[in-house]
């Protein structure tokens, strides 16, 4: 299974107090468990790093940078960059998909699903829903 990790996953993942932190955890242990592949990109991480700077002090950020950074040496996760054709791809879904207003990192975030033909998105964000694209809490509403 090959699982793309959004941001607010990350998010939940990383910060306790976060009211989904549980679920999240609970759930990413069940991929470890099946040896689901994990992916994402360098847009994710630029959202990630800049949500974390509002809800963690800095020494917490600086502990998330440092065992982020060990998960991808260790090739836990795949970071995958956006290069200038995945760039001109998610423009042109934001085009197609402006009617839902989805933000162009989600866009880019499907190109990436469909080119690489991934299972499942690792969210609680529900806009990949509206692109029709499988997520790892369907029923939830956030």
């Amino acid at each position: 299974m090959k699982v793309f990790v959004d941001t607010s996953a990350f998010v939940s993942l990383f910060v306790k107090q976060d009211a989904h932190h549980e679920r999240v955890v609970k759930k990413h242990k069940e991929y470890v468990q099946h040896r689901a592949i994990f992916l994402t990109s360098d847009y994710i991480l630029d959202e990630l790093y800049t949500h974390l700077v509002y809800d963690l002090p800095k020494n917490k950020v600086g502990q998330v940078a440092a065992v982020f950074d060990h998960t991808i040496q260790s090739k836990d996760i795949r970071v995958l960059p956006i290069d200038e054709t995945i760039f001109s791809q998610a423009k042109d879904a934001l085009i197609r998909f402006c009617e839902h207003k989805i933000s162009f990192t989600d866009c880019t975030s499907y190109v990436l699903f469909k080119k690489l033909a991934l299972d499942e998105v690792f969210t609680l964000d529900s806009d990949f829903k509206k692109l029709n694209i499988s997520v790892s809490f369907p029923h939830l509403s956030s």
